[in-house]
């Protein structure tokens, strides 16, 4: 008797509970933010993560997530280079085109950063870069930034 009761018991609650409505809020927004930002920790000072390249390296793909419903078309996504946070200097430590574009049905692109070898003089430079997203996306607040360090190795002695 004691199992007859402890099963119908359990049915009862198994069948009141799964009556509940469940209202779960969703979001319909997006955003676009870099991967690196999300799973690197800020460098020390700044709320940004810090990636080290030697000048050798050439080509750097920085992946920018769409976080949100995949689009139907292609999506063009601005970055911009910010002066605070940048020593390095364009045509001559690396170029960028300040846009990438995120295909329709897909959550992923690379933003190119193309490192140019300036050769052994030492020291370092950084570059600072910010999504911008665009008329219908908007940069996340928090993983829009990443900078990059170039080191260039210091001339051999003669």
């Amino acid at each position: 008797m004691k199992k007859i009761l402890s099963l119908l018991s359990l049915a009862l609650v198994l069948a009141f509970t799964s009556c509940i409505e469940q209202n779960y809020p969703t979001w319909s927004g997006a955003v676009v933010e870099f991967q690196d930002a999300v799973v690197r920790a800020p460098a020390a000072g700044v709320t940004y993560p810090r990636i080290t390249v030697a000048n050798t390296v050439g080509t750097v793909n920085l992946q920018v997530n769409l976080v949100g419903a995949q689009r139907t078309s292609d999506e063009t996504i601005a970055f911009k280079i910010v002066p605070d946070g940048t020593t390095a200097v364009a045509g001559t430590d690396f170029s960028v085109s300040g846009s990438l574009v995120i295909p329709a049905n897909s959550s992923t692109a690379n933003a190119v950063v193309t490192i140019l070898n300036t050769g052994a003089i030492g020291g370092s430079v950084d570059l600072l870069l910010e999504l911008e997203g665009n008329a219908q996306i908007a940069p996340s607040e928090n993983y829009k930034r990443v900078q990059l360090r170039i080191t260039r190795p210091a001339a051999p002695d003669a």
